[in-house]
């Protein structure tokens, strides 16, 4: 290697080393103990394909080689502060009395955690002075990582200087508690500083969670908005304690957050009901985790069942067609939204005979919910060889229903989100839930249909800044200044005809699917952890389940249905008088 290539990496191995050790003297050390693996490599002979994923690799391996032997050193004894018994402080015949002006972490963790008996001359002033010290980042980190009881209890004594009897008048704990308390608490600070390589990838690279749920939403759209999408911390909580049961501690080592951050999040999550709390404190999350893979599985398997079994959905869709036709109401847009009910209805009543129904538990702020999640990675596109033959995605019908708004009985907004339909329904609108815009959204359907002023009445002014987006994705159009709804809007009565035209379609088809398919899904199960007890079967099949929207495909690649209507089909309609 040349001289100036050299110096090229010597340059750039500090700029690392510093970046991890923080000091110039370690960064040195560091750097230099890197190079010379390196030099030593080539000189056997060895080639190097990427030299810096090498030395990246090799300064990290040097870096906690480096903060083992820093925090695993012997105990130690400095100035007048601190002494010890030499039978203690004698290991292997030779005592060990070493006093030092730098007072480092493990240092002070070994002394904190001494079996034998030690004396300090005033542990308050002591530890008062070390915790202000650079040196001593590292025994603040792993306090911060105790769980409260403890962590309290530590910071007290240790960092406020306040004697145990103190803390016990202050906390109203027993004396003997606060010393079980502060025993456990310096065993706990020794076991981190003996694994300092704890923190899991979630740490660093932050996974994404997607939760979700059949059922009914709380007021505040729970769950889905206890772990959405700004809120990484809870989705990798939530990823970290699916596997077992844990500790908080444990995965606040495991996120590399301090205990403090970690439990008011885990609470929420606690008493949102996403996880569940033992009687040894440790936490699961009670709810079954998918990987994105799980609905890439068996893809192939899964269009071969839809394949055979289309001609059952095709007849049963013919005659629901014919039926609809024949109708005052029928439309485009609502024979779209019945392919999808027959299919989705259908597949779900031929697994009713076969298998437990869901019981959908009432949870906290007028929820009644099943959640179920799924990673989603920002990276790694599935491979072609797994994709299948379209895009199925689909969420199962939502209906928004208001009771006697204006007067008008019950009004109803019915929604499907397929991937047909070319936009996300509700992004930009501006509104804090789905549930929200859609109410907005119905109460505008109404008074549009009744030609009543929007701004006379209830109605919420960024549904009414939101017409243009309504527009656009297909909801309504603007003629001569004045809003006309494309969505369909039935009678009551109307909306009886088309679910009895519905429901009859999607019984004969589920006839004919109901013995292979319950065989099917007797086949494919994913595995769960063992301590999770309330995930029901239907969702240990539905990712590897037959997709609705696989059938619907089947219609229009048939020709059936048209796959492009000529305007975008939000898979909506409403009802009222």
């Amino acid at each position: 290697m040349e001289n100036h290539e050299l110096e090229k990496w010597i340059e750039r191995l500090f700029s690392m080393a510093m970046a991890r050790c923080g000091s110039i003297e370690d960064a040195e050390d560091l750097a230099q103990e890197t190079m010379l693996v390196f030099l030593a490599y080539l000189n056997s002979g060895k080639s190097i394909d990427n030299t810096e994923a090498f030395l990246r690799s090799v300064l990290s391996r040097k870096y906690y080689d480096m903060l083992r032997r820093k925090y695993r050193l012997p105990t130690v004894t400095m100035g007048n502060e601190f002494t010890m018994d030499d039978e203690w402080a004698t290991g292997n015949g030779s005592a060990i009395k070493i006093k030092s002006d730098r007072v480092n972490e493990c240092t002070v963790i070994n002394k904190l955690t001494a079996e034998k008996k030690c004396s300090i001359a005033d542990e308050g002033d002591y530890l008062s002075s070390i915790i202000r010290r650079e040196d001593a980042e590292m025994v603040r980190r792993e306090v911060s990582f105790l769980v409260q009881s403890y962590r309290s209890i530590i910071a007290e004594h240790y960092f406020h200087g306040r004697s145990i009897k103190a803390i016990s008048e202050k906390t109203g704990l027993p004396e003997g508690t606060v010393k079980s308390r502060l025993d456990f608490g310096r065993k706990q600070l020794k076991k981190g500083f003996e694994a300092m390589e704890k923190y899991t990838e979630n740490s660093y690279l932050p996974q994404h969670l997607m939760v979700c749920n059949s059922g009914t939403c709380g007021l505040n759209e729970e769950p889905m908005s206890l772990a959405d999408g700004d809120n990484p911390l809870a989705q990798n909580l939530l990823i970290l304690a699916y596997e077992k049961p844990i500790g908080i501690s444990d995965l606040s080592k495991a996120i590399g957050v301090a205990c403090a951050y970690v439990e008011p999040v885990v609470n929420k999550l606690v008493e949102g009901e996403l996880m569940k709390r033992l009687g040894d404190g440790r936490v699961y999350t009670d709810f079954i985790i998918y990987h994105r893979d799980d609905f890439t599985k068996y893809i192939k398997e899964q269009e071969g069942f839809a394949s055979k079994y289309a001609p059952a959905y095709f007849k049963a869709l013919y005659a629901a067609i014919r039926k609809l036709k024949d109708t005052s109401f029928y439309s485009l847009r609502l024979e779209r939204y019945m392919l999808i009910n027959i299919a989705e209805s259908g597949l779900w009543r031929a697994l009713t005979n076969c298998r437990a129904p869901q019981i959908f538990p009432k949870r906290p702020n007028g929820g009644q919910w099943i959640a179920f999640g799924t990673i989603m990675p920002d990276f790694d596109p599935i491979p072609a060889k797994r994709q299948g033959k379209e895009e199925y995605g689909y969420s199962g019908q939502r209906c928004t229903s208001l009771d006697r708004y204006l007067d008008s009985g019950c009004i109803k907004l019915y929604n499907y989100e397929t991937s047909l339909y070319p936009f996300p329904k509700y992004d930009g609108f501006g509104l804090n839930t789905y549930q929200e815009t859609e109410a907005g959204v119905l109460k505008l359907v109404y008074l549009i249909k009744h030609g009543i002023a929007p701004e006379t009445v209830d109605c919420d002014p960024r549904i009414l800044r939101s017409i243009p987006l309504l527009e656009e994705r297909g909801y309504l159009t603007v003629r001569s200044g004045r809003p006309q709804i494309l969505i369909p809007c039935l009678t009551p009565s109307e909306e009886k005809l088309f679910w009895d035209i519905c429901e009859k379609a999607s019984g004969d088809f589920a006839l004919q699917v109901r013995a292979p398919l319950s065989e099917y899904v007797a086949n494919h199960k994913k595995t769960i952890p063992a301590h999770l007890k309330s995930v029901p079967d239907q969702k240990l099949t539905m990712p590897y389940e037959p997709n609705a929207m696989m059938f619907v495909f089947e219609a229009i690649n048939n020709g059936i249905h048209p796959r492009d209507l000529g305007y975008p089909c939000p898979e909506t309609f409403a009802v009222m008088e």
